[in-house]
């Protein structure tokens, strides 16, 4: 049963690490050739010399695709220690004499990733990447184009006038469209980064009491735990930040979460190589 626990632990942090890789991908900017003819005639960076980058900006075809980005190592590095927590959890079921010492010591991964997806979710709440800014590029230029024909217009032409400023109300209707998906976007991967962590949170709660629960108990908490996600209404995206809040209140009451806490926020913000154990 701990196992599956574990696995499922692992499941929602692979589904979160996922949604938060997509957000973080820009995709390709929309090829549209009044676009491309804009940027050829106006953009003075452009080495014509180098067929590669003409052919780049014309055909839309993305750089990213070349190697991974930095955040991309990170998310995958991430998963990476999850298969690894949870495979320890496989050997319960067959070293009966050292199962409590081996649950116990599971512990230690079961926090640090707990701890790291609680974070996550906070940086992305804090300083959220744009996903859709291709999108508003797109949007931008027509509403250049627009403006254009507007100031262009003789006094007299009314008509034209009325159905451009209809056309720019379009566009102002399109962008904000872009500006309420791309929160949905945020809010769906949050969501997904709190159910992960509040997952791991009682999984580790559970390590900690196991060796004093008989077996109805430790039923009875893991399928608290498998349900874990019913606590958190996804479709209730105004509360994110009242999420994020009580869960990094409950992490903060437990007293080694909070030792957790405190050197992965410390270690994010310093960038230095780790000294402590307890994320190895």
């Amino acid at each position: 049963m701990l196992r599956v626990t574990a696995e499922n632990f692992r499941d929602r942090a692979a589904d979160a690490i996922i949604s938060v890789k997509k957000i973080y991908q820009l995709d390709d900017l929309p090829r549209d050739d009044n676009l491309v003819i804009e940027r050829l005639l106006n953009d003075t960076s452009i080495k014509f010399e180098i067929h590669r980058e003409i052919n780049r900006i014309i055909t839309g075809e993305s750089q990213q695709n070349i190697q991974p980005s930095d955040v991309e190592q990170v998310l995958d590095d991430l998963k990476a220690e999850y298969d690894t927590a949870a495979e320890i959890f496989n050997k319960l079921e067959t070293i009966d004499y050292e199962s409590a010492r081996i649950v116990a010591k599971t512990a230690q991964p079961a926090r640090c990733l707990t701890v790291k997806m609680l974070l996550l979710a906070k940086r992305i709440q804090e300083k959220p990447p744009r996903p859709s800014d291709p999108q508003r590029i797109v949007i931008s230029f027509e509403l250049k184009h627009l403006g254009e024909q507007y100031r262009n217009l003789s006094i007299s032409s009314q008509p034209e006038a009325e159905e451009i400023k209809r056309q720019v109300a379009k566009q102002i209707d399109e962008w904000r469209k872009v500006n309420f998906y791309e929160q949905q976007s945020l809010n769906e991967s949050i969501f997904k980064l709190l159910v992960a962590a509040d997952t791991g949170r009682k999984l580790s709660e559970l390590i900690d009491d196991y060796p004093n629960l008989n077996f109805e108990v430790i039923a009875a908490r893991v399928t608290q735990i498998v349900g874990v996600a019913t606590s958190f209404s996804g479709n209730d995206y105004s509360s994110t930040l009242t999420k994020i809040n009580t869960l990094e209140q409950e992490v903060n009451e437990d007293k080694v979460l909070k030792e957790f806490m405190k050197e992965i926020s410390l270690r994010n913000r310093q960038m230095q190589p780790q000294t402590s154990q307890l994320c190895q």
